[in-house]
């Protein structure tokens, strides 16, 4: 194959067929076209997604999702990188200017240096972070490891502290987590936004996965102090996304105490989350019985900006994550 008769070039309406049946043959899974429309749909604003072409064979792709991101007060659009992939055919080729490199380097001319997406961040693994901080650029800033809380099944003496909250159920267009997260934002100075546009997009209408979404409020009160969202399919509860007040430990306390029954009414060996950037919650979820471990695959959280972007140096040790600022659940 001759590397100079590659077509790179953005998305077009009609290539997401090619797209998916490339992607699930590269990974092994049988993600639906449905799934694939759910995650890259247009609104608010256009998935950014680089695509290299042999003809009407697709060789490589480079995605991202779009979030809006807050840095020390200031909001941008972000790309969050998902879906990367070469298919073995585009792999003879990598070089410096191999096919997935050249395909990696127009998103970023396209999306980053037009100001589009002025900061783009994602989780690589431990191969793609090796190529990605040679080639890439994805040390600008100093990798963050994820860290992974889990808790195995099994009955605990109940918290107290949770006992003067309770929690509801609520779907993900409940205006009462837009008014949380209009609240606390200020508490996260470097994170995805998460008012209700994030909750309703994230956590909805996504095809054969449901979410279970609690808003949690003083028992004396109606103003929520929390939300959680689990996911339990798959044989494991994991906490998708938490937003909390942190003045409020309690109701991370009772957030854990419906995992527990998560736990017990699903027949799941245990819980899982990521939650990271949250002073306090650690020492509270050790003493609820779970123990932290770095990230099993290597995960680690890369961000690098564009033109007026933010400084993402001012993103370590800083950022909030939750498993939801990923794809993994």
């Amino acid at each position: 194959m001759d590397p100079g008769a590659l077509e790179i070039r953005p998305y077009r309406p009609g290539d997401e067929t090619a797209i998916n049946e490339a992607f699930n043959a590269v990974f092994g899974l049988e993600r639906s076209l449905e799934e694939w429309r759910w995650k890259f749909r247009r609104a608010p604003v256009e998935s950014p997604v680089m695509l290299a072409w042999s003809g009407e064979e697709l060789l490589a792709h480079y995605a991202g999702v779009p979030a809006r991101f807050q840095v020390d007060g200031r909001t941008v659009w972000a790309a969050q990188i998902v879906d990367v992939f070469s298919t073995r055919r585009a792999r003879r080729l990598f070089a410096r200017r191999g096919v997935w490199v050249r395909t990696v380097e127009a998103f970023f001319e396209a999306f980053g240096e037009s100001g589009r997406f002025p900061l783009l961040y994602g989780f690589p693994g431990r191969r793609a972070l090796r190529l990605g901080l040679l080639q890439l650029g994805y040390g600008a800033m100093e990798p963050q490891p994820v860290v992974v809380w889990e808790r195995p099944a099994g009955r605990r003496a109940p918290s107290l502290r949770r006992l003067p909250y309770r929690a509801e159920e609520v779907a993900a267009t409940d205006p009462r987590l837009d008014a949380l997260w209009a609240r606390l934002r200020s508490r996260y100075p470097a994170a995805v936004v998460r008012d209700g546009e994030r909750v309703a997009a994230r956590l909805a209408g996504r095809p054969g996965v449901a979410y279970r979404l609690f808003l949690v409020t003083p028992r004396l009160s109606r103003e929520p102090v929390a939300w959680v969202a689990f996911r339990t399919d798959g044989g494991l509860v994991r906490w998708a996304d938490l937003v909390r007040d942190p003045e409020h430990p309690g109701a991370l306390e009772l957030a854990a105490r419906l995992g527990e029954v998560l736990v017990r009414q699903t027949g799941a060996p245990g819980e899982s989350l990521w939650l990271l950037g949250d002073p306090g919650a650690g020492e509270i979820l050790e003493a609820l019985g779970f123990r932290s471990r770095p990230e099993p695959n290597g995960l680690v959280m890369v961000a690098r900006s564009f033109g007026q972007g933010p400084d993402v140096r001012a993103l370590e040790g800083r950022v909030y994550l939750t498993m939801a600022d990923s794809d993994l659940v």
